[in-house]
């Protein structure tokens, strides 16, 4: 399966009207450690979804009669919604077997804000996660295309990267949101300060037009190169910033504030002159058929549907969804 379909699967598991949960953990295409990290909160945070579910009197009563190694999907909506609401004010829970077929249906009362709360969470960090990884594979190909960069790495974003990567082994969960917390604060310190560096290198660069004198002397193409260098190197440690951001979220389960924080971050990177830069790094020829221009030009394709999803956690945030679709199996909602 290549990414692009792995992080189709993924972004498919939230849709616009409903948080869905699988019954595995999803394909997650980050490093080893960060990969091992965000499965392990994704388990978390599901199991937290069955252990509400199994709070409600019918729902351990007709997992009982099902059979046992069956995956089902459980499709029941959050107080106040509309779907399989009957006159008495209960609140349907429907099962669906393998085919879609509705084998049984669970009255209960309302589904609280805490079964609600627990699904918002699992939504929330396979958005976040979508994110990182379209921003991870974007990293990638900036990486292929940087010549003769600085060895020195910008310390503040540097700083946030190994806080998130510290906060992965701790045991303690206090401790992890703190570690979590500092990481995000120097992620979005040293964000502002590169993306000023990064405007003034972009504009710095020489314009995309080649005159008759212009390969006189020292050749603008050249100029172009070591002037396209320092930028990329700034672009994607922006980018490596906000990925390593959309991560802290995720585990951080905080999608309100990971909402106004992305959102803010991919606007002013997208105005330090990404347009632009595309431009002009046409003035560099080819290497391996990686094209200078193309990174730039990625991350312009991929802004608006990043912008999207960010969005989703705002909306999770606030449980403005009309179902929650969680595929388990039925002894999963038995009571030890």
């Amino acid at each position: 399966m290549n990414p692009e379909t792995e992080s189709m699967e993924i972004d498919n598991m939230m849709k616009m009207d409903a948080v869905m949960i699988p019954y595995q953990k999803p394909e997650i295409i980050l490093s080893e450690a960060n990969t091992t990290f965000q499965q392990d909160c994704f388990n978390r945070k599901r199991q937290a979804v069955i252990d509400e579910l199994r709070c409600l009197s019918t729902v351990p009563t007709i997992a009982r009669g099902l059979n046992q190694e069956t995956v089902y999907k459980l499709v029941c909506t959050p107080e106040g919604g509309k779907m399989y609401k009957d006159s008495a004010g209960n609140i349907k829970g429907v099962f669906y077997d393998q085919n879609g077929k509705i084998i049984e249906h669970a009255k209960f009362k309302a589904v609280g804000p805490s079964v609600v709360k627990a699904a918002s969470a699992v939504g929330a960090q396979v958005l976040l996660i979508s994110i990182a990884m379209q921003l991870n594979r974007l990293e990638g190909e900036i990486v292929r295309m940087r010549r003769e960069l600085h060895n020195d790495r910008l310390a503040e974003i540097d700083a946030g990267v190994q806080l998130y990567g510290q906060a992965m082994f701790m045991e303690s969960v206090v401790a992890r949101n703190q570690m979590l917390a500092n990481a995000v604060q120097s992620l979005g310190k040293g964000l502002s300060s590169t993306m000023r560096a990064l405007k003034m290198q972009i504009a710095e660069m020489p314009s995309a037009n080649i005159g008759f004198f212009d390969n006189w002397g020292k050749s603008k193409t050249q100029i172009a190169a070591e002037k396209l260098s320092l930028a990329h190197e700034s672009f994607q440690s922006c980018v490596l910033g906000i990925q390593t951001m959309s991560e802290c979220y995720a585990a951080w389960n905080e999608p309100r504030a990971a909402s106004v924080a992305l959102l803010d971050n991919l606007s002013r990177l997208k105005t330090c002159g990404i347009e632009t830069a595309a431009k002009k790094a046409r003035l560099i020829e080819p290497v391996s058929n990686d094209f200078p221009e193309r990174p730039w030009l990625s991350f312009l394709e991929m802004e608006s549907q990043v912008a999207e999803q960010v969005s989703g956690c705002g909306r999770l945030a606030d449980e403005r969804f009309a179902r929650i679709e969680i595929k388990l199996k039925p002894e999963e909602l038995m009571v030890a």
